[in-house]
């Protein structure tokens, strides 16, 4: 048996490790990805978005800090398809210093469903919440959830219910950590993703009673999940039972090819996403006058990209800096008054406006001893490498190394979407209108917000590029 004192150092190094955390910000449907922040309610605040629910009956428990307030696009998911959900410890770095949650961090994942009538106007907290992936302590490889998370980069997958009826999810994901009970409490990690469900019915989910949850009230601060202490247990002897009612997975034919989405839908002139914002074509131009009206509209644009970027990055934005604003800048500068360029086309890739996935994204997952119903399978998806020896973590958080604020990091994200790009240079210097033309409004000179918790680069590189347009960096 463990001496007190070796119990009490142990939980102590575990607990100073505990100020690293965890956020869900991207979703990819059948393996492909949606886009970092796309359809994820995630706290607009980078030094808060990773934190843990303060208490069990507060209301964010139901879709996280901020969860209330819906987003822009609502992602299309067939019933019965693979959701992968990735998470980060830094929202908007994914592969460098940090893995998706710190190995101190023990304890259970969890997948909850709610239709809503209204995705935008429907209150996340209430009724009509059910668990639908449900995973804790796995006793044949000794791993806790949370080291599997960190096995697999961050990347969990699982499955639809083949027999839900089309309609608005919210999908919420639950990290549940235990390793300080008793000391900080447990610490909660939510965030929901706004899909929508094409499957072979219509209406209402009819529920089991003993399936359904009101989140908040679902749980009581006596529930032996939220009070196992890791430290003095022995899950192999032990067992650990997850918060929350059993999974309820209804089975069906499959998913409708008829069903239709109208809300949450990314726009048809939509070409280049970043999150939750579009850029649209800037208008046509054929004099002087008219390039640098175009090219303050594209300015105008990328301010209200930045502005509305969540901690997940911005990586969007300066992709339609570079291969658009910065290329419209030349035109004007060069006497090339007649364009836009490639008018419509997509700018930049999918790859480019999202950070590299960590790791390949692996197979279908489900809760221990639940059935998946046999649906049609989509295109596989290939399984992941498990690097990461299994047991409990050692408590030795691993030291971040410092990085270059100048460094890029520019390895395309694997996806099965089309994409036409920009193929003209970005140029060197960059300057505004000519102080000669005064049809025109002058660029826009906010700069963009900082974001990610004062980690992001690309924001910094943003702010530069501003002041380089404003000529103040001209001739460096």
């Amino acid at each position: 048996m463990r001496s007190i004192l070796f119990t009490a150092a142990l939980a102590t190094t575990f607990a100073s490790l505990a100020t690293a955390h965890t956020v869900l910000t991207t979703v990819f449907v059948n393996g492909v990805n949606q886009g970092d922040g796309t359809c994820i309610r995630m706290s607009k605040n980078p030094d808060r978005a990773t934190f843990p629910i303060e208490g069990i009956n507060n209301a964010n428990m139901a879709c996280g800090l901020e969860g209330a307030n819906p987003v822009a696009f609502t992602c299309p998911a067939p019933a019965g398809s693979t959701l992968t959900f990735a998470f980060r410890e830094w929202a908007d770095e994914p592969t460098k210093g940090a893995g998706p949650i710190d190995p101190s961090h023990i304890g259970s994942i969890a997948i909850y469903l709610k239709q809503v009538s209204n995705i935008a106007t429907s209150s996340p907290s209430g009724g009509g919440w059910f668990k639908i992936y449900s995973s804790g302590y796995d006793s044949s490889s000794k791993q806790w959830s949370a080291k599997k998370l960190i096995a697999d980069k961050g990347l969990l997958s699982f499955s639809l219910p083949s027999g839900l009826p089309t309609g608005y999810y919210l999908a919420r994901s639950e990290i549940l950590a235990i390793h300080d009970v008793s000391g900080s409490g447990p610490q909660f990690f939510v965030n929901c993703a706004q899909l929508f469900v094409s499957g072979s019915t219509s209406g209402t989910l009819s529920i089991p009673s003993d399936k359904q949850v009101s989140i908040p009230g679902y749980l009581k601060s006596s529930d032996p999940g939220l009070t196992y202490n890791v430290y003095e247990s022995n899950p192999g002897s032990k067992p650990y039972t997850v918060v929350g009612p059993a999974p309820f997975r209804p089975g069906g034919p499959g998913p409708s090819t008829a069903a239709k989405q109208t809300d949450g839908v990314i726009p048809a002139g939509c070409i280049l996403k970043n999150a939750n914002w579009c850029a649209k074509e800037v208008p046509d131009y054929a004099n002087e006058n008219e390039c640098w009206k175009a090219s303050d509209d594209c300015w105008a644009q990328l301010d209200k990209c930045y502005t509305s970027a969540p901690p997940s990055g911005s990586r969007g934005c300066k992709v339609w800096q570079e291969k658009k604003c910065d290329v419209i800048v030349e035109a004007c500068r060069s006497g090339d008054w007649k364009g836009p360029r490639n008018k419509g086309q997509k700018v930049g890739t999918d790859g480019e406006s999202s950070a590299p996935v960590p790791g390949r994204v692996p197979g279908v997952g489900t809760a221990p001893g639940v059935e998946e119903p046999v649906t049609p399978t989509p295109t596989p998806v290939e399984e992941g490498g498990d690097d990461y020896e299994s047991g409990e973590g050692s408590g030795e958080g691993e030291e971040e190394e410092e990085e270059d604020e100048d460094e890029e990091v520019d390895v395309p994200v694997p996806t099965t979407r089309g994409a036409v790009v920009v193929t003209t240079p970005v140029p060197t210097t960059f300057v505004t209108r000519p102080a000669a033309t005064t049809d025109a409004g002058a660029p826009v000179t906010t700069a963009p917000p900082a974001q990610g918790g004062g980690k992001k680069k690309g924001c910094k590189k943003g702010t530069k590029n501003y002041r380089r347009r404003l000529g103040e960096n001209q001739g460096r």
